[in-house]
């Protein structure tokens, strides 16, 4: 796998371009071409786990105790279990020592909400500090997982690698907390997110880290209970730079994201529709590849998003859908209430500070964007229905402009500046509804735009 370039502006005129490495760039990726190969199972996995079935278990075990390793190379072949295991209070710490795990997991729910087969498993209140270290991974398992409240890991200066389904790089549940700093991760695996939590919640704080994924459904962070990344470039070749499932919370500062299948950002509910979701991207950048991509996505979910001073580069000219949508458990598409009539339209709210953007917002079946500009910020697009009946709002402040790119009809209508001198409409109008109380400022207005449009009622 070649590595991968990040393009930085350096001055008006100049380009400069950093090789950025990550661990595939010196692995066998050949001779893990038959585990990558290998696809989730779900066949097994229906209604999930009550209790643990599996004893976690490993060659090297911290029970309610103190434990130093250095220097050393730890490993083991066999299935359903791990390498190293801190439990019951103990407290590890491992430096300069490569870690290696064979063997498969026997049940993916297991794996998933237990962290059974994990290279490391810190668990039920124990603590781990992990420093330049490396981690591989073969057949399916995690690098490094946190189950438990008061459960937490640290880990730093340390490179994770991994092959086969469901092998995320940081991966905590049950309340486990961990923090990364200076990582690099590959996973090639299909469901193998660098960082992840899941159910009920795990809590991942992520700084100054590579991170690359091969497989199909394999993000950059996966958010189940909360996910914070600071100076973090990732790139999924097969998926969103970001998946979470409910009323989660995804913060991102000084990242640069490329995602290529389904959108940048997918944010859903996998039951019923939740509220409460956030996301923020701050100084960063977020890549799509596809010609069908949006940049954020949501569905079957009540949620907002803050942009502030980010860039959203997108192929497909989309900056936003909201939809009666989801993912499927194959995470390669989304199915639509066709499929599934439980499945509720997005409500969203996205605020743009201090940035400018190019490109459209799209609702579908109902759903909702309300679509604000503050502090500076610039927006060249248009607000369409893509199908069905949706809603759609923008608000502006005095300090920023919109340049329509077609006609618009919206559900409501604000603007700071009430002359409208910082709309540039090209020619195009913008509709709204009168009958909407949010609209009662605009007493019905019929006048013309800078630029030759007009702003009336409909």
């Amino acid at each position: 796998m070649a590595p991968f370039l990040l393009v930085l502006a350096c001055a008006p005129l100049a380009l400069a371009s950093i090789t950025v490495v990550d661990p595939s760039d010196y692995a066998d990726l050949t001779a893990d071409a038959s585990d990558n190969a290998l696809q989730v199972d779900y066949t097994t996995d229906n209604g999930g786990p009550s209790d643990l079935i599996y004893k976690i278990t490993g060659p090297f075990y911290y029970a309610d105790e103190d434990a130093e390793v250095s220097h050393q190379t730890l490993s083991v072949d066999a299935n359903d279990t791990s390498v190293l295991v801190a439990t019951d209070g103990a407290v590890v710490n491992v430096s300069y020592t490569d870690v290696v795990k064979d063997g498969y997991l026997t049940w993916l729910n297991q794996a998933s909400f237990f962290g059974v087969n994990a290279a490391i498993n810190v668990a039920n209140a124990s603590t781990a500090y992990i420093d330049h270290s490396n981690i591989t991974v073969h057949n399916g398992a995690a690098n490094v997982y946190s189950y438990g409240t008061g459960s937490t890991v640290y880990v730093s200066h340390t490179d994770l690698y991994s092959s086969g389904p469901v092998s995320h790089g940081l991966y905590a549940s049950g309340n486990g907390t961990i923090y990364g700093s200076n990582l690099r991760h590959y996973s090639g695996g299909n469901r193998c997110s660098s960082f992840s939590g899941d159910n009920p919640a795990g809590y991942i704080h992520v700084t100054d880290a590579v991170a690359h994924t091969a497989g199909i459904g394999s993000a950059i962070f996966y958010t189940l209970g909360a996910s914070y990344g600071t100076d973090v470039v990732g790139r999924a070749e097969k998926a969103p730079s970001l998946f979470s499932d409910g009323a989660q919370t995804s913060v991102f500062e000084n990242v640069d994201f490329t995602a290529g299948l389904l959108a940048g950002t997918v944010m859903f509910s996998s039951s019923t529709r939740s509220s409460g979701a956030s996301l923020t991207f701050s100084n960063s950048r977020l890549t799509t590849l596809g010609e069908d991509m949006a940049a954020l996505w949501f569905g079957n979910l009540i949620a907002s998003a803050t942009l502030h001073a980010t860039e959203l580069n997108t192929t497909s000219g989309i900056l936003v859908i909201a939809n009666a949508s989801q993912i499927t458990q194959s995470f390669d598409h989304f199915v639509g209430w066709e499929e599934n009539s439980s499945i509720q339209p997005a409500q969203v709210s996205v605020s743009v500070i201090e940035s400018t953007l190019t490109g459209d917002i799209v609702a579908y079946n109902g759903s909702s964007i309300a679509w604000s500009l503050a502090e500076y910020s610039s927006w060249t697009g248009a607000a369409s229905v893509g199908r069905g009946t949706a809603y759609l709002g923008v608000a502006l402040d005095a300090t920023s402009t919109w340049t329509l790119t077609k006609n618009v009809y919206l559900q409501n209508f604000t603007n700071a500046d009430t002359t409208n001198s910082n709309i540039r409409s090209q020619g195009y109008s913008i509709y709204y509804n009168a009958s909407s109380s949010s609209n009662a400022w605009l007493k019905s207005t019929n006048t013309s735009l800078p630029g030759g449009g007009r702003l009336q009622s409909y």
